[in-house]
């Protein structure tokens, strides 16, 4: 005990050189703890993220597999076509539904409104049920496409007849006649968000909902009877979306549909899905590895600057405890002189070390408390590197590491110092000075 105050007075004794080494020693602990959550967080960070784009392209893989399902049916060259013929019959719907292997049939009600400006490109879209909009198409001089569809929570619960990432607000629900869902791109477009109104042709439809896609862009979405209504085709349609019972089945199904309507052109989905589907596998492969690289980079920057603080550590304790033994060998002939042993002597300065180590250590953590975000933002940016937003806060086990290096570094850095100390012969020392 006797040993350990004298270090601690000896400590106060140089308190300047002591404060300078503690205060850069404070700054290395601070960095080092920094990083260690930096590192933490971002790995968590990145399982988030891969646990999400895994659930993501999961599902978007099924409503790709059961879009290989689908057959667009249109009348003559279609709507998408300047010269298009006339709508489909309504009373056609039962009747396909009616064929054998056909498991569901979308009616639709589609048109484009608006004139885009020079140099702008034409709105995408797609026909509804599979969740991406089914064939991406071009509108020639629309702004943005009306799509009318029938709003059966059945039917759009197993087809995904409406989109369905929605970002704000809500989907629309069965019987509303005077409500819209758009897409984001439309909200500076309209001027407006979820609760406002829009106008249409000369009639008012209030948003309810805002979704988000990179197929169905600049799009409208509304019931059916409020598609007609607007676009005076009561009884008639666009495009019908038809399911088979499954892959297998769209031929005979296609095949059947062309028969009994030879007007009708019927585009079977299966081939132009199935390439979706390697694309996404291929994109998930592709966006996996670059997640992966970028946390390797963020580790490997990490641990090289846990290390280049952990080695400036050491070294700040040895050069403050080499010149300490230095400037007190006077003391430490005397100290021999009185009958100290030489593990005394060298406790005496390894005490002394490891009581910077901590108090330095300390002062360190105290330091990343406030800062430890900022010092993981600057040396790391696992923000901008990981392309999310990563919170980095000091845990538990980051502040007992931090804590113990600085204490192990104190003790390291004033080892061989310490043991040269032991070594100093009294009468040497005493004629020295």
């Amino acid at each position: 005990m006797t040993t350990l105050k004298r270090a601690f007075r000896n400590i106060l004794r140089n308190r300047f050189r002591t404060l300078l080494v503690g205060v850069v020693l404070a700054l290395c602990v601070a960095v080092f703890v920094s990083v260690l959550a930096g590192v933490d967080a971002s790995e968590d960070a990145t399982a988030q993220m891969l646990a999400e784009y895994a659930e993501a392209a999961e599902a978007t893989l099924e409503q790709t597999e059961q879009s290989m399902t689908q057959i667009m049916v249109m009348s003559g060259r279609g709507p998408f076509s300047e010269d298009s013929e006339e709508p489909i019959d309504e009373d056609i719907v039962d009747e396909v539904s009616a064929m054998d292997d056909v498991a569901a049939v979308v009616p639709v009600v589609t048109q484009g409104f608006g004139e885009p400006e020079q140099g702008q490109e034409p709105g995408m879209g797609g026909g509804p049920g599979s969740g991406m909009g089914g064939p991406t198409v071009s509108f020639r001089g629309a702004e943005y496409m009306v799509y009318g569809v029938p709003l059966d929570p059945d039917l759009d619960e197993e087809y995904h007849v409406l989109p369905v990432s929605i970002a704000e607000g809500r989907s629309l629900e069965e019987g509303e006649d005077s409500a819209v869902l758009i897409s984001s791109e439309l909200t500076e477009y309209f001027g407006a968000g979820v609760g406002d109104t829009i106008d249409i042709d000369g009639t008012s439809f209030e948003v309810v909902g805002v979704y988000t896609s990179t197929i169905m862009q600049n799009q409208v979405y509304m019931s059916l009877d409020a598609a007609q209504d607007l676009l005076d085709m009561e009884g008639e349609l666009s495009t019908l979306t038809v399911y088979a019972d499954s892959v297998s089945a769209v031929d005979d199904v296609a095949a059947e549909i062309e028969s009994a309507y030879p007007d009708f052109m019927v585009m079977a989905m299966t081939d132009m899905q199935r390439g979706s589907g390697d694309f996404i596998q291929r994109q998930q492969e592709y966006i996996i590895g670059t997640i992966d690289s970028n946390l390797a980079s963020i580790q490997s920057l990490g641990i090289g600057t846990i290390a280049a603080t952990g080695v400036v550590s050491v070294l700040l304790i040895f050069g403050l405890m080499f010149y300490t033994v230095r400037e007190r060998t006077k003391e430490i002939g005397t100290l021999k002189a009185l009958g100290f042993s030489n593990s005394d002597v060298m406790k005496q300065f390894m005490y002394e070390g490891s009581y910077i180590g901590l108090l330095g250590g300390a002062v360190g953590l105290g330091i990343a408390a406030l800062a430890a975000s900022g010092f993981a933002s600057l040396i790391l940016d696992p923000s901008g590197t990981l392309g999310t937003s990563v919170s980095v806060g000091i845990t538990l086990s980051a502040t007992l590491l931090g804590l113990g290096v600085a204490v192990i570094a104190g003790a390291l850095g004033s080892l061989y110092p310490a043991w040269r100390a032991s070594r100093v012969s009294p009468m040497e020392a005493l004629k020295r000075e």
